[in-house]
């Protein structure tokens, strides 16, 4: 096992590649909420769950039975009251896609298709996670509740190595604030100790999608 000064992916805290079957029980946005809460409480109970986020317990426990099947969750007895008592914990620390190498010891043609597939279908449940919370802000009526939101839309056109620059730039800001006012697997932290003033929940969603370039300049013949 590496320590995080030997990886530079587990010192900003970005995981494990998450399986296919992870990525299947991931693809859908109540599940995506169920996924980040629990990592950020470290352990959860599906009626604490449905209590926070307002919706029926036995819905949560569908959910969660789903994403303990994709190998998301896992049971924590060692934070269970009795037997009984059903606590749920992350199986890793996070869930980042990473392709599957058809030609390698990674999985066939087929499997690397069906991974692809699992991993569009998590990007498309996120982008409706992000719509619902967006929309949910804009509908507020009370000042006091929506809080600061900040959005970014515009085109680049930029090169493949501008491109890597750019996702590693951002993406490394990201995690650097992703680390404030939580422990080293990801729990809130009481108090918030990295805030000067009381820190507020924020969905952070980054994407870069390439248009084809169909405005290119043509080849002279």
């Amino acid at each position: 096992m590496t320590t995080p000064e030997e990886d530079p992916d587990r010192a900003a805290g970005i995981g494990e590649d998450a399986s296919r079957d992870q990525l299947r029980a991931l693809a859908h946005p109540l599940r995506l909420t169920l996924m980040e809460r629990i990592g950020r409480l470290g352990t959860a109970r599906a009626a604490d769950l449905a209590a926070e986020l307002g919706i029926p317990a036995n819905s949560v426990s569908y959910h969660l039975r789903i994403l303990a099947r994709g190998g998301v969750v896992a049971e924590a007895p060692e934070a269970a009251r009795d037997k009984r008592d059903r606590v749920w914990k992350l199986a890793q620390s996070s869930f980042r896609s990473g392709p599957v190498d058809p030609s390698g010891a990674d999985g066939t043609p087929a499997e690397a298709r069906e991974y692809e597939a699992a991993s569009s279908a998590v990007s498309l449940a996120a982008l409706d996670w992000m719509r619902t919370t967006w929309a949910a802000r804009a509908g507020a009526s009370d000042p006091d509740t929506t809080g600061k939101s900040s959005l970014v839309a515009t085109t680049l056109r930029i090169s493949s190595d501008q491109f890597d620059e750019l996702a590693d730039l951002v993406g490394t800001t990201i995690m650097e604030f992703n680390r404030l006012n939580r422990d080293e697997h990801g729990a809130d932290v009481a108090g918030d100790p990295d805030s000067e003033s009381p820190a507020t929940d924020f969905h952070v969603l980054f994407t870069l999608v390439g248009d084809r370039d169909a405005h290119s300049p043509s080849q002279d013949s």
